[in-house]
């Protein structure tokens, strides 16, 4: 890859993805104006991208799914680079916040364990309700050493690294409260993000997808496997 990271990578969008339907497969009609038109390119690049990957998708694919022209594309992004490195990062802050929000809504601050469980239950769900965006990220995975720095560690501050500071510091408010023995809440949150996902994470791709009990199942079992570890007993 070459072109213009750097300024893509940090300016927030005009136009957030959290606007738009997250599960359609196809870019949402045009709103008009400029705004409507770089939304729609977006979006559409994001799918695209998710499909075909960085090196196979072409500024006229992303066109055709975003059902504007290429020379529009070219009016709002220097170059597929530029439109490469804003998809990622709006994409992985739309999933990192909506996290938040879902995290914020479900921990009710009543119970260890069930509190643990929403929050396992919020983490894995975004794998299906951002479908597109996980399938790029897949891609980004797939094709990570031809991606300059820059444009890797923008993802990870915009959406890995805030979903982990959000677990760490609720992990820390629950050891503060003295129900979890913990030293080091970045390291807890990562070990919490492996257990609640690792029966859902190494699922080969054309496995069918889980019910909402057997996610469920598989996240309690993370839970539980975590408490072994980090639970505070009385007397212990």
């Amino acid at each position: 890859m070459h072109g213009k990271f750097g300024n893509g990578t940090q300016r927030a969008l005009e136009d957030p993805l959290s606007a738009t339907d997250v599960t359609s497969n196809r870019a949402p009609a045009r709103t008009g104006g400029r705004a409507g038109k770089r939304l729609a390119i977006i979006k559409g690049a994001r799918a695209v991208f998710g499909r075909e990957g960085y090196s196979r998708t072409s500024i006229e694919a992303i066109a055709a799914e975003a059902c504007v022209s290429t020379r529009t594309i070219y009016n709002h992004f220097e170059n597929k680079d530029h439109l490469f490195s804003e998809v990622v990062h709006a994409s992985a802050s739309q999933v990192a916040e909506a996290f938040v929000e879902t995290v914020e809504q479900q921990v009710k601050g009543v119970d260890l364990r069930t509190d643990l469980i929403a929050l396992g239950e919020a983490f894995v769900s975004h794998r299906t309700r951002f479908p597109e965006h996980f399938a790029m990220i897949r891609q980004i995975k797939a094709e990570a050493q031809h991606f300059p720095a820059a444009v890797i560690d923008a993802w990870q501050q915009a959406g890995p690294s805030q979903v982990q500071r959000e677990l760490g510091g609720r992990l820390q408010a629950l050891a503060e409260a003295g129900l979890l023995r913990l030293n080091n809440p970045a390291r807890a949150a990562r070990h919490f993000i492996a257990l609640v996902s690792a029966e859902i994470t190494i699922r080969p791709p054309s496995a069918p997808a889980l019910s909402a009990a057997e996610v469920l199942e598989s996240v309690t079992s993370g839970v539980d496997a975590f408490l072994h570890g980090y639970e505070r007993r009385t007397g212990g």
